[in-house]
């Protein structure tokens, strides 16, 4: 792959424990084959990880540091998603604000999350009352950094929007893998975000409108690796080389040539997390 045609995987966690025995090996493949990567922490452990691989390299790896709302309670999650078995335990974490500013001073660091609001599964009014004020500590780090903020939203467009329109100082964002309506996706773009799509474009039709309809100025394109590989990866763990094919299914779709979907959502992301 040349320069010209440069990927940034915005949105991967190759800091997971997922990659604990190859994530080097990973990194390298990506890089080789001229993709480049934010690795998105979760909580604590994953935050520093994230910041600590992207302190091994020159260029082309970057971090995020935040507090994922599943990490706010102690839980075992499985999930089916997308024809996709999602696995994983949480530790509870209370959100400390300054742990996460240091970390977000780093030079490295270029996003502020993944953060945001998760209904999926949850009926408690008070978990989801923490969950918003996390949200709105991650927010204010954000600004306070001017750093762009990651937003997780499952089950939740309405709540968050609600968040984002009352808040007087917005920072610029994406909307990570984004799964909402095309109309929640022209809301959130209205507020000045980026919209993020993943592998799940690549075996399921249901997101074909909004691809279409949403501009190419204002898409990014992710892995969020080692979850949700894409075709021809299905059932295997993800990883950030494997974005490819998402910028190919974007340009299948708006019939546009993969050059120009490469050239234009790199620009995107560069803007975005000034790298």
């Amino acid at each position: 792959m040349t320069n010209k045609n440069l990927l940034i995987d915005t949105h991967a966690h190759v800091n997971f424990n997922d990659f604990k025995n190859d994530s080097k090996e990973v990194i390298k493949r990506a890089l080789d084959n001229g993709v480049w990567m934010i690795n998105v922490g979760a909580e604590r452990k994953t935050s520093e990880r994230a910041v600590k691989m992207a302190e091994e390299h020159k260029e082309g790896v970057y971090a995020a540091v935040g507090l994922h709302p599943g990490h706010l309670i102690e839980q075992e999650v499985e999930y089916e998603e997308n024809e996709e078995t999602i696995k994983y335990k949480s530790k509870p974490e209370e959100f400390d604000y300054n742990f996460y500013l240091n970390l977000a001073k780093n030079k490295k660091v270029v996003g502020i999350g993944e953060c945001g609001l998760d209904y999926f599964r949850i009926a408690d009014e008070k978990l989801k009352e923490k969950q918003k004020e996390v949200f709105i500590k991650h927010i204010e780090l954000a600004n306070e950094v001017s750093k762009p903020i990651i937003i997780h939203c499952r089950k939740a467009h309405e709540d968050l929007l609600e968040i984002l329109r009352l808040e007087t100082e917005l920072p610029s964002g994406v909307m990570h893998f984004f799964t909402g309506t095309l109309e929640q996706a022209e809301k959130y773009i209205e507020l000045g975000f980026y919209v993020s799509f993943s592998g799940v474009i690549t075996f399921t039709q249901s997101y074909d409108e909004v691809v279409k309809n949403i501009p190419l100025e204002k898409i990014i394109i992710e892995t969020d690796c080692p979850y949700v590989a894409p075709v021809p990866h299905r059932g295997k763990r993800n990883e950030p080389q494997y974005v490819k094919y998402v910028a190919h299914k974007i340009a299948e779709l708006k019939g546009v040539d993969f050059g120009e979907v490469a050239e234009q959502t790199t620009k995107n992301a560069r803007e975005l997390f000034g790298i």
